[in-house]
Formats: structure tokens, sequence, C-alpha cells
């Protein structure tokens, strides 16, 4: 290379492959934090039927070898890089590579997944009582007391909610949906609860506490068909649904 030439040339390659090492702190493995929101995680332990596993009630699993573990992710995972890797020519600085982003790890389908379909209610007429069960984007709306009524008041300003009594209202899907999330405020008892439901069974009941605010509620559950909610006295609304519809 001449004194004046900017370009830098490999001329050879070493053979062997190039050794790459992450090290931490102490040089321990890199720390990994698992936490869930405040409803408990699901977990559903399978195996394939030639290589059954040994449990008792006790859940104490009985191993002589390694178990494999296949872990499935809901959420993604994401890993912050950002450190630098030095290459040395004669124990002289050469160069250095700076690692700087965000790595996201996500659960792949085999299918594409559904959109998310989301809507609110600001097509109601305000001030409109619903005392018998109707249908909006496809999905069927029922009081569980006397009415639920379009309203529009308490966060977000401006947006039309779907106020239920303290015995709640149900809305059922014509279909089985998944990753169900639930915009709704409440200025009465903070104590509600959200119940969902398969085709004949009750899938998971949650207690929800909305306190004068609206708040997002999400559930990871598959094979939803229908929900209910109920509480906030006259003074708790439905602002908003979103869910993906199952293959």
């Amino acid at each position: 290379m001449a004194a004046d030439d900017h370009n830098v040339f490999l001329k050879s390659w070493p053979k062997q492959p190039a050794s790459l090492e992450h090290h931490f702190a102490g040089k321990e493995p890199c720390p990994v934090s698992i936490s869930f929101t405040e409803t408990p995680a699901r977990v559903i332990v399978s195996t394939e039927p030639r290589k059954p596993l040994d449990v008792d009630m006790n859940m104490k699993v009985s191993a002589d070898k390694v178990i494999p573990l296949c872990i499935s992710i809901c959420e993604p995972i994401c890993a912050r890089s950002d450190y630098s890797i030095g290459i040395n020519i004669f124990d002289n600085p050469f160069a250095a590579i700076h690692i700087r982003g965000m790595t996201k790890l996500y659960n792949c389908r085999e299918e594409p997944a559904h959109k998310p379909v989301c809507f609110g209610f600001d097509e109601l007429e305000t001030g409109t009582d619903f005392a018998e069960a109707f249908s909006l984007q496809g999905v069927t709306f029922s009081p569980l007391g006397e009415r639920i009524r379009a309203a529009t008041f308490g966060e977000p300003a401006g947006r039309v909610k779907l106020v239920f009594p303290r015995e709640g209202l149900r809305a059922e899907f014509p279909q089985l949906v998944q990753d169900l999330r639930l915009t709704v405020n409440n200025y009465a008892s903070p104590d509600l609860k959200v119940t969902l439901y398969g085709d004949s069974e009750v899938i998971n009941q949650v207690p929800v506490t909305i306190d004068n605010t609206v708040r997002t509620l999400t559930f990871s559950e598959t094979g939803i068909k229908a929900f209910t909610i109920t509480g906030g006295d006259n003074e708790a609304g439905l602002v908003e649904i979103c869910y993906q519809v199952m293959s």
C-alpha cells in the first residue's frame, strides 16, 4: 500500500474460522430477567409422543438425560447492543468496529398473521340506550343489566364510550379470536372483572382495577369467543376493542 493510498486490501485470510466471543462484567453470563404483567403467565407443557416426559402429581420431573425444551415467544424479546470490537496488528490498534442497535426475536408463524381488528363506538349517537343486543363491526353487544348506553364522559375526551351497568355487558365475536385488547375507563368503584369465554367454557376471569382513568387491558389467550365486563356502577365504559381473528 502506497503512503498516499487510502484503500486497505486483505492479502490473505486464515484458514481456520474466526472466533468471536462476548464477555460481560465479571466474566459471568449476561443476566436475563423475565417478568409478566399483573396477570400470571399461562404455561403449557407438551412433549412429543415418542419422547414422553415423566411428571407426577407433584410436578417433579424425572430425567435420566437432557430434556429438550421449546419456548414459544409470545411477545418480542429485545436485546440492545452497544459495544466495540478492536483489531490489533502487531500489537498495534488497527481498526475498531462499533456494534450498536436493537435485536428483536419474534415468534415465527408458518402462516401470515391476520392484521388486528380495532374499532370504537364513535359512530353511535350519544345518548342512545340499548336494552337489547345489537351488532357493531360484526360483534354482538348485549346488556347484562337493564341497558347499555352511548356517552362521551371521561377519558379520552370527545370519544363515544359504551357505558355499562354494574351487572355489565357481554360482547360475542362471529368467530374465535386472540390477542384481545380492551380500552376501558371507570369513574366509580375501581374494581371490575373481565371474563373470557371459549365456545362453551370459561377461559379466564381477570379482576381489574381502574380508578378514575382510562386503561388498555391486554389478554394473550387464544380461542376467545366472547367476553363480559362487570362492575363500574354505570360510570364505566368500553372505549375501543382490538383483536386478531384466528386462522
